[in-house]
Order: structure tokens, then sequence, then C-alpha cells
């Protein structure tokens, strides 16, 4: 399986820029999670030491939003599919879960613990430099969207996004 994890990793922004040696590093360092259909991976505030990337699957991302009506509510902010990641925020230090995520379908997610790849960056900083400088554009983007979504600029539609007006 390690040769079409390469090929997962290599779609996956935040490894953008790294040769196949790098991937290859990268990913002696997963382990593999099969998540069921409609399960949750991680709840928002949960405590988290793993970024995880998407081998097979989809999840929904979610963060508690306030209701017109005072109450708390599961807001969707994305969707994300094969060769995507999520949960790159404990890589900054960043334990607490920021949203949850729920798989769709039954997935097949690539794990990566913090500390493993603190080690593997103390030997190749070069990995770590590319997939910081690509984990801050990815996460600029993510805020953006987000911040869109919530003022009420862009809305879900059939699972994407979809301009309502422009920012």
């Amino acid at each position: 399986m390690s040769g079409s994890v390469v090929e997962n990793l290599r779609r996956v922004e935040i490894f953008n820029g790294l040769n196949d040696e790098e991937l290859l590093q990268v990913a002696n360092i997963c382990k593999v999670r099969r998540i069921p259909a409609k399960q949750v991976v991680f709840q928002e505030g949960d405590d988290g030491d793993e970024l995880m990337v998407i081998h097979e699957g989809c999840v929904r991302v979610t963060i508690n939003t306030r209701t017109k009506d005072g109450q708390m509510s599961p807001s969707t902010i994305n969707m994300l599919y094969t060769g995507q990641s999520f949960g790159e925020m404990v890589l900054l230090g960043g334990a607490t879960r920021s949203a949850s995520v729920l798989s769709v379908e039954s997935c097949v997610l690539l794990v990566i613990k913090e500390r493993d790849f603190a080690k593997l960056c103390d030997n190749n900083p070069r990995i770590g430099y590319r997939v910081m400088r690509n984990m801050a554009s990815d996460l600029a983007y993510k805020l953006r969207s987000s911040n869109l979504l919530l003022r009420g600029n862009i809305r879900w539609q059939h699972g994407e996004l979809g301009r309502r007006a422009s920012g």
C-alpha cells in the first residue's frame, strides 16, 4: 500500500513541493485508520495530536454556531475528499480541535502523529519548511472561506460552496 500512499500524499496540498524520497519518508510515519460511514472522527474541543489525510472516502467538517433562537447547532464549513487533509493545526501546537469531523461514507484515513512528524522534520528540515509554508497557505484559504460562509456571502449548495454575493 506504500506506493498508493505516496501517490495520495502527492495530491495533498500541504505536501506540495516534496520530492518522492521525502513523500516516502512521510508515508513511513503514516498509520492507517478505517472509519465506518456516519461516525465522528473527532469533535470540536477534543484534544488531539494527529493530522489526517483522506486516502479513501469523504468527511464533513462542522463547527458549532448559534441559531437565531439562541441554540447551538452544528454548521457545515467544508466537505473533504480523497487527497485532502484535516487536523493540520496540531502541527502548529494547537492540541484542541477547532471543528468536528464526521465521516459521510466509510473512509480510510492516513494518520500522522504530531510527535512523529516533528521528529521527521528535525531529521529533514526541508520537509518541515515545505509543509509549514503550504499549511499557512491552506489554513489562510480555509479561514477566508469559513469567514465568508459565516458572514453569509457564500452558502452550501448540494455539498459545495456556491457564491451568493461577492465578498
